[in-house]
């Protein structure tokens, strides 16, 4: 499927026709693929679920006017203040490359589906990748520096892959100070793309925003589609499903030639046209499904209208929130041991390890996410080369050497236990219907392996978030 990456990036689509194509990044994850052993460390797994928890309960609720938006945790201490949302540089980020500045510098960009802010995070670390100011030719300073600590808002040449343009684009350049710990963090880039400007901490215009303004793209939506578990396609102004689709088709049809050269000689192979496969490629990529973010402003929130378990709705009108940086499905415990319940043989593993759970290995559930419109099944199909589970794509490995049981990949989340809304200001009062600070309480976090199953396109003007099968 690989090879559908070498095409795609030649011939790139949009999805619906705009008059300005999109722009195309190839991602990478960091680290490479999630690991995924024979024999599953659940020490590690922890580790790495903490993690995911912790960016999430790395921000909280609040009023403004008259509706409920997310927003950074107020933090207590000296450089609290200067603390951005996201880790730069992180190990399991998703990530594509910038090409910035005259000579062309090449920074990691993460992207980040949680955070609002386009930055780039300069430090004297000596580690991840580096942005250096005064050796851009087109660098131009800030005349005034941003209200955000450590922060400013120069412009510099943004070399724009796919549709080879340069154009002058603002960033935050943040910078801590020698003498603060935070210098000892990474260096690189850092993309939000949350889908709303209320978890922005710098103020300042997004890419997409500027990339808008200044007649680049004209179809307000950014899409991704993962290949394998290390490497996909990241579109800003459109997607790159057409390509995809052609691609796809192109290697089908060549595929057939080769493995019958008989029915070739006889002529009963017949190939089709350069027009008709490029017909098939765009009907195939308006196939599109369609959901409205809801809840608290702030984050990709859709509704999932059902879960489906070998046939049998398990559980229905589930809220979940888009993560390509979780390597897990994150499921409410109640949740959780209700899907587990509807697989025959699964069993809840022993403390401290008991947000995991267990199935039979060789008898792995078909499972069905429903949206609207729309049922896909998910978690199906090998592991990426060199890696080995009995369980397909649904098992993190095996419980032990000659075990039958493998541990799921839908994990018990602990996150959304708090105080009442308001209650960080002092102001306790009556308690509000949003328990749990962060409203995370009920919330299912669906992360990369369902993006493993199904391409995403993004709208942030409309706030809504489209899916097609890969």
């Amino acid at each position: 499927m690989f090879q559908y990456l070498t095409f795609a990036l030649v011939f790139m689509g949009s999805l619906a026709a705009p008059n300005l194509p999109p722009i195309h990044y190839t991602i990478s994850r960091r680290g490479g693929s999630f690991t995924a052993p024979d024999i599953s460390n659940l020490t590690y797994l922890l580790e790495q679920l903490q993690v995911v928890e912790f960016r999430f309960n790395a921000t909280t609720r609040a009023f403004v006017e008259n509706k409920v938006v997310r927003k950074p945790r107020r933090l207590h201490g000296t450089q609290a203040s200067s603390t951005l949302l996201g880790d730069v540089g992180r190990e399991g980020n998703w990530f594509a490359s910038l090409h910035i500045g005259d000579p062309v510098q090449d920074v990691d960009m993460d992207l980040d589906m949680l955070t609002a802010d386009w930055y780039i995070f300069s430090t004297s670390s000596g580690t991840g990748s580096f942005y250096l100011d005064f050796n851009s030719k087109t660098y131009i300073e800030a005349e005034t520096p941003l209200p955000f600590p450590t922060c400013r808002e120069p412009k510099d040449i943004v070399h724009l892959p796919s549709i080879k343009r340069s154009i002058p684009i603002s960033f935050a350049l943040c910078r801590p100070a020698k003498q603060w710990i935070r210098t000892l963090l990474p260096s690189g880039a850092y993309l939000g793309l949350a889908p709303s400007t209320a978890l922005s901490q710098t103020k300042t215009a997004s890419l997409m925003t500027q990339l808008v303004e200044n007649n680049i793209i004209d179809n307000q939506v950014w899409s991704l589609v993962l290949i394998n578990g290390k490497d996909g396609i990241f579109s800003i102004g459109g997607t790159s499903a057409p390509s995809l689709r052609r691609a796809a088709i192109e290697t089908d049809d060549e595929l057939i030639r080769s493995r019958t050269p008989e029915m070739k000689r006889d002529g009963l192979v017949v190939s089709r046209t350069a027009t008709e496969i490029e017909t098939e490629a765009v009907l195939s990529s308006t196939e599109w499904k369609w959901s409205k973010v809801q809840g608290a402003e702030g984050w990709w929130q859709i509704l999932m209208r059902g879960i489906w378990v070998d046939g049998v709705k398990a559980l229905e009108n589930q809220p979940i929130v888009l993560d390509i940086n979780t390597p897990f499905i994150l499921a409410p415990p109640i949740a959780a041991r209700a899907f587990y319940f509807s697989i025959s043989g699964s069993r809840q593993l022993p403390p401290p390890y008991d947000q995991f759970h267990a199935y039979p290995c060789f008898n792995p559930p078909k499972i069905h996410f429903e949206f609207a419109g729309w049922n896909e099944e998910v978690f199906k199909g090998k592991r990426d080369k060199g890696t080995f589970s009995p369980g397909g794509r649904f098992s993190l490995g095996r419980m032990a050497a000659g075990s039958g049981y493998c541990v799921g990949i839908v994990v018990e989340s602990r996150m959304g236990k708090g105080i009442p809304l308001g209650a960080e200001k002092g102001n306790i009062g009556p308690r509000t219907p949003m328990e749990g600070a962060n409203g995370l309480e009920d919330v299912w976090i669906v992360g990369e392996p369902f993006f493993r199953d199904v391409q995403f396109a993004f709208d942030w003007k409309e706030k809504k978030v489209g899916m097609q099968r890969v």
